[in-house]
């Protein structure tokens, strides 16, 4: 049976623990966070790069399809295993290998948690600063492969913007090294930042290089209220179009709304439309920049605004 032969060549590369064929672990890996389904036909763990080359070696002679893995927060069905094949699963690849604050970087591995990496770096007052909506799950490899983005991409970008460099492994099983460690790399062909966003379709990504930068000295947090939601998108143009830089430019409609009150059971009047909106940086400027766009929301007839500048009301 080629499934048999399949999983024991690859309990050969990661051991028995780390290496899956049963029907329940099976299951668990065919479906992420999205709709979609797709059933394995091995599930593998591996602890380095080198153990990743050997397993896209065996995926080679067998002729499957592998699809590397983060912690499967993908609402799009990036890590479904729609073909089949081997789901490879870099969860144990979870180690921050080194962080320079000196030179504003830091180097991980492709399973380190997103709020993981951030908890270390906010303890020196750094941050890496694309914040993801699944931040206390999702992995930074998968933010890499996937570009992800949160509601910080306004001001601060998406992960692209962040990689300085990479270790990957390319479906020959060649283990590479892409980029730098500096800000400033201008010459080749940018490959880094051409495997970010490819979503394994290019290599498998097991390291990252990511840029890090000082984490704002204040923050502060408005909630509007509107009864239309073509008037809260008429804000959000204004806003954008006045020369203030918000940290983060959120809008959500009356569906949503009505959502997120069942899911959370949060103290949210009846409205259309509810946008979201942050300034951060030295304190001053961050206040002054939210006052500016509190007179444009008073401009357009908000129903209501809620700010606040403390970070558990904030939150």
């Amino acid at each position: 049976m080629r499934n048999s032969s399949l999983l024991m060549a690859l309990v050969e590369v990661v051991g028995e623990d780390d290496a899956a064929g049963d029907p329940i672990q099976l299951y668990s890996y065919s479906v992420d966070a999205s709709a979609h389904q797709g059933f394995p036909e091995a599930v593998v763990r591996p602890e380095s790069s080198e153990e990743v080359s050997k397993i896209i070696q065996i995926a080679r002679t067998y002729g499957v399809p592998i699809v590397p893995r983060g912690a499967g927060t993908s609402l799009c069905g990036q890590s479904t295993p729609i073909l089949g094949g081997i789901v490879l699963d870099l969860v144990k690849m979870n180690r921050i290998k080194e962080i320079d604050y000196e030179n504003r970087y830091a180097v991980v591995e492709a399973g380190v948690v997103y709020d993981d990496l951030n908890d270390r770096l906010l303890e020196n007052g750094f941050l890496f600063p694309p914040l993801p909506a699944s931040s206390r799950a999702c992995t930074i490899g998968g933010n890499v492969a996937t570009n992800a983005s949160g509601s910080k991409a306004i001001k601060y970008g998406a992960t692209r913007d962040y990689v300085l460099g990479m270790e990957a492994v390319l479906p020959s099983g060649e283990i590479v090294r892409l980029g730098s460690k500096t800000v400033k790399h201008s010459s080749g062909y940018q490959l880094a930042k051409l495997f970010t966003g490819s979503e394994g379709t290019l290599g498998v990504i097991t390291e990252i290089t990511v840029r890090v930068i000082p984490a704002p000295k204040f923050v502060a947090t408005c909630v509007a209220l509107f009864d239309a939601l073509e008037t809260a998108g008429e804000a959000i143009k204004r806003i954008v179009g006045s020369g203030v830089t918000p940290s983060s430019l959120e809008v959500m409609d009356s569906y949503t709304l009505k959502s997120v009150k069942r899911a959370i059971g949060a103290n949210i009047p009846e409205a259309g439309s509810l946008v979201l909106v942050e300034t951060d940086g030295e304190e001053e400027v961050a206040r002054k920049e939210m006052q500016a766009i509190r007179g444009i929301l008073q401009e357009l007839g908000v129903k209501e605004v809620r700010c606040s500048e403390d970070a558990e009301q904030r939150e």
